[in-house]
């Protein structure tokens, strides 16, 4: 069975399968000869290479620089005297910001901006908080915590910044979380000046552009300062300090430099003006005698006052695809005038909450109702320096009293007199001393042209008068009363040389004029302005 099965080789001893692989095999060679012989078809054409389309080229950027004349407490909008219209506060500055300039409110965290991309910097050039009571009152704590809401990135050293101590200036600082930039003043006597350190300058960034800000105080910091307050401090000269400063700024890599001064910009112009390679775009300052608004060659100088009626506006182009260097395009320097009524920006919701709070404290604290004046007695006027002046001379049993013009910060409004008003007429830490003097001594005081007094009257050339009529004794020794910092040598006064042995009082000068209205028990029916002429 097995055999039957067994396929026989054919005739020729060739196998039936090798011949069929041949046949195969020739057929599989006759079909590539006939591949080889035929024309392939042409390759469908390449597509054209395509070129990558460019990138645009980044758009210019816009940084806006806010600058603000002294805050001095300016907390609250005040009412207009007549034909003006009235003091904007900072809550309406803040909203006025976030509307106009799309400006972030909130403190700032290492000079950042509180929002993702900030493209504003506010800045301020010194004298934060000496002003109403709302801030006095509170030795500046008030305005530092409502300016650091604003947002504010850095002030210059204002010379009424030390007024409080160092101590209170430190918790400021705090208080705000900006700094205070003093690139000219130094330490002299490091066991006097202690832990003082301030900077001269910071760099912020925004949207790219590098500002480099540089502060100067003024001279008046360390010459006018009370007793201990500026020890072991010296200010050097405003070229030698921005030379410094401003050379430092740009190996951190400032795109353009702008300087806060204590100072009217015109006396740095001619300084900054033979420095180009400073780039120094922007000098703002103030104690102008006249408004300061010119530009010299790229440098812009502008003067601001007190307040936040009004602020600088200085708007940077910025394009960051050209070469280091040049990428600041243009600068466009506006003075705005922040209006009130209606269709203005409505006034920030969580500032004027904290103002609030704060008024409340000061009303608890000064609101008692001490006496009434059916007309205001202006700043500067003779009725407001004769209130304080007469009030001090009774209450201090002095024959003279002598103070200086610039310590009255506000005048009086009419209506209800509360010891609030006190504090924001007279808002700098004083206290009252009295110094036994000789009358020819006494003559070269009154003569000083800061001078304001009560108790003798000017009979011109050098000569005066008690309220009598009787001519000053030169030989006479005379009862003065004055402050502390008119004391130890403020605005050029001589009183510690006089007389080394002062009385101490041990009272604020707000407190004499306090007791003294209270006890004259004015109403609408017997006004304060009838009682002093």
């Amino acid at each position: 069975m097995h055999r039957e099965s067994v396929i026989k080789p054919a005739t020729g001893g060739v196998h039936p399968w090798r011949r069929a692989s041949g046949v195969v095999a020739f057929a599989l060679l006759g079909a590539l000869t006939g591949c080889e012989k035929e024309t392939p078809p042409a390759p469908p054409a390449a597509p054209p290479a395509k070129t990558p389309a460019a990138k645009p080229a980044p758009k210019p950027t816009t940084v806006t620089v806010l600058v603000t004349g002294s805050p001095n407490g300016q907390l609250l909008p005040t009412p207009p005297a007549e034909g003006e219209k009235p003091a904007t506060g900072a809550a309406e500055l803040l909203g006025w910001w976030a509307a106009k300039e799309k400006h972030c409110p909130g403190q700032l965290k290492d000079g950042q901006a509180p929002c993702k991309n900030g493209s504003t910097l506010a800045l301020t050039i010194g004298d934060a908080w000496n002003g109403p009571a709302i801030s006095s009152f509170f030795y500046g704590e008030t305005t530092s915590a409502v300016l650091g809401r604003m947002g504010f990135a850095a002030s210059a050293l204002g010379n009424h910044e030390l007024d409080y101590g160092r101590e209170q200036f430190q918790k400021n600082l705090q208080a705000g979380g900006f700094p205070f930039l003093a690139a000219n003043l130094k330490v002299k006597d490091a066991a006097l000046a202690k832990d003082w350190d301030l900077p001269g300058f910071k760099l912020f960034e925004r949207q790219g552009l590098k500002v480099g800000v540089v502060g100067l105080t003024s001279p008046k910091t360390v010459s006018t300062a009370m007793a201990g307050r500026a020890e072991g401090l010296e200010v050097l000269s405003d070229e030698q300090a921005l030379t410094d400063a401003v050379g430092e700024a740009q190996k951190a890599g400032a795109d353009t430099v702008v300087v806060l001064a204590d100072e009217c910009p015109s006396d740095l112009q001619p300084v900054v003006g033979k420095h180009p390679e400073w780039k120094v775009s922007l000098v703002a300052g103030g104690r102008c005698a006249q408004p300061v608004n010119t530009k010299e060659g790229n440098t812009t100088y502008v003067s601001l006052g007190r307040g936040f009626d009004k602020y600088l506006r200085a708007a940077y182009t910025f394009d960051g695809s050209k070469p280091e260097g040049e990428q600041v395009t243009g600068v466009e320097v506006t003075m705005v005038d922040v209006t009130g009524g209606e269709g203005a920006p409505a006034p920030d919701a969580d500032t004027a909450k904290m103002i609030a709070d704060f008024k409340a404290k000061l009303d608890q604290a000064l609101g008692e109702e001490i006496g009434f004046t059916k007309k205001a007695f202006e700043k500067d006027s003779k009725q407001l320096i004769s209130w304080v002046t007469t009030a001090i001379r009774e209450q201090a049993g002095a024959d003279a009293v002598v103070l200086n013009r610039k310590g009255f910060r506000e005048g009086l409004p009419a209506g209800k007199v509360t010891k609030g008003s006190v504090y924001s007429v007279l808002p700098f830490e004083n206290s009252v001393m009295v110094v036994d003097v000789k009358g020819a001594d006494l003559a070269r005081q009154l003569a000083n042209p800061e001078a304001v007094f009560s108790g003798f009257t000017s009979s011109g050339k050098g000569k005066f008068k008690d309220a009598k009529g009787k001519p000053l004794d030169p030989k006479k020794e005379y009862k003065v009363a004055t402050v502390e910092y008119l004391y130890f040598g403020g605005d050029g006064f001589e009183f510690e040389k006089l007389d080394p042995e002062p009385g101490e009082t041990g009272m604020s000068w707000q407190t004499p004029v306090i007791d003294w209205t209270k006890d004259k028990a004015t109403t609408e029916a017997k006004p304060l302005d009838k009682l002093i002429k």
